[in-house]
């Protein structure tokens, strides 16, 4: 049985408007500003673990040695736990490697060896069944089938150092690989069959119809060639070696017109390896251009994009997760987990349309902490406006400095208000109204002086 996906296709504005048709109309304000506030708390959690992992990826360099081993080690572990808080799956090596062994959906044949790597992680999300036309008998036929295919993939890669291809005598530039480097990229709509063509090492590999397309007419061509423009050069070439050998007692005479055969012979036999190998050439330009195009229309990002647009898409499932979490609760006073878990997945497979894996125990984990919801066995939610209230008091202890380290600040550069300086009740700053009046006044001074 295949494993479900954990993912919540929903934006926060379509999963929220899809609950408040679960709720009573009166409460709709207050529900719309429940789901602000909990994006807003976890978009300022996210925007903490974009920089840290911005300044992880960024401490990473590539000298020759490879890259820093601690700030790669940072970047793998914080790419594992947003990978698996925006709901991805990991793909295994048994699934990698039943792509490789399996046709691919693209006239191909690829091949890579995945030892050039240290570390190789490939994460996929959003299945789905597609059915396409696979081309059959040289293209003389069609024939649907049906193929998987991954909304999002994300590959990870971290190239063996310069050492190892040298000490196995491999050339990394002919395998497309710089030594050390440390790639990250995002990809859309990806076969399941075609994974492999995401990985950056992959060599185009002639199939055995190829082959046979290219051996067949080369193999007529040489016959041709042979019959009408080499035999006598060839019959002259047998009689030159027989003489050379001492096996033949004749002697030829290289006059002008042997050596005319000799070189018309040469020429046909070099145009017509020349023709062959510019045939082959061509027809492999012409796979590595299919290549490049099927990876150009799926590179969705790479690098610091791809950071950006996975730390998005985290903060949205966490959010959903929350928001279906708190809304069965409330609905269902006293549920147990097992009964939460349900009626969730039931809503979802619902409303989506396909079954869903929710995440019951992480949903709880954040409702918890949040101070929402308690209880172990039997489940209770804070009704909405207590709800309202607790994450309001948590928002605004975010930025919790006092009135009196500002005030001793703004002495220290000379920027305390009159009324503070008179011992008056404290004052902000720069009041609006002083603004106004020294603009007023700087512009009548000017105004005196141009007079």
């Amino acid at each position: 049985m295949a494993e479900r996906e954990r993912f919540v296709d929903k934006r926060i504005s379509e999963l929220t408007a899809a609950l408040l048709g679960e709720r009573p109309s009166d409460e709709a304000d207050n529900f719309r500003g429940f789901s602000r506030i909990v994006a807003g708390l976890f978009h300022f959690e996210f925007l903490d673990r974009e920089q840290e992992f911005i300044d992880a990826w960024s401490s990473i360099g590539e000298g020759p040695a490879g890259p820093d081993q601690e700030a790669a080690d940072l970047v793998t572990s914080q790419l594992s736990g947003l990978l698996d808080a925006a709901n991805y799956t990991e793909v295994s090596m048994a699934e990698l490697d039943e792509a490789l062994r399996i046709e691919s959906l693209i006239p191909l044949r690829l091949d890579v060896d995945l030892d050039d790597y240290d570390e190789l992680l490939i994460y996929r999300r959003g299945e789905r069944t597609e059915s396409v036309e696979v081309k059959r008998f040289f293209g003389l036929k069609t024939e649907p089938k049906d193929i998987t295919v991954d909304e999002r993939v994300v590959l990870h890669t971290r190239v063996k150092p310069a050492d190892w291809f040298e000490s196995n005598g491999i050339d990394s530039a002919s395998r497309n690989l710089k030594p050390g480097h440390v790639s990250l990229s995002q990809f859309q709509n990806v076969p399941r069959a075609d994974i492999e063509m995401l990985l950056p090492s992959t060599q185009v590999r002639f199939r055995m119809v190829d082959r046979v397309m290219i051996g067949v007419p080369a193999f007529a061509g040489a016959v041709a060639v042979l019959a009408t423009k080499l035999l006598s050069t060839l019959a002259l070439i047998a009689v030159l070696i027989g003489a050379w050998f001492g096996i033949s007692d004749e002697a030829p005479e290289l006059d002008q017109a042997a050596l005319v055969v000799l070189f018309g012979g040469t020429v046909a036999l070099g145009s017509f390896m020349f023709k062959q190998w510019t045939k082959l050439k061509n027809r492999k330009v012409d796979y590595l251009k299919t290549l490049s195009e099927n990876l150009y229309f799926r590179t969705l990002a790479t690098g610091p994009g791809v950071i950006h647009t996975l730390l998005a898409s985290a903060e949205q499932q966490e959010v959903a997760e929350v928001l279906l979490g708190y809304h069965f609760i409330e609905q269902h006073p006293g549920c147990t987990e097992t009964e939460l878990d349900t009626a969730v997945e039931s809503w979802l497979e619902t409303d989506v349309g396909h079954s869903i894996d929710f995440e019951v125990g992480d949903a709880l984990e954040k409702l918890r902490a949040l101070a929402i919801v308690s209880g172990d066995t039997h489940l209770r939610a804070e009704p909405l406006p207590e709800a309202l209230a607790i994450l309001d008091r948590r928002w605004d202890a975010i930025f919790a400095y006092s009135h009196a380290d500002s005030t001793s600040a703004a002495h220290d550069n000379g920027l305390a208000s009159p009324d503070e300086e008179d011992g008056d009740s404290p004052a902000p700053l720069l009041r609006l109204r002083q603004l106004v009046g020294r603009f007023r006044g700087g512009r009548e001074t000017r105004a005196s002086q141009r007079e």
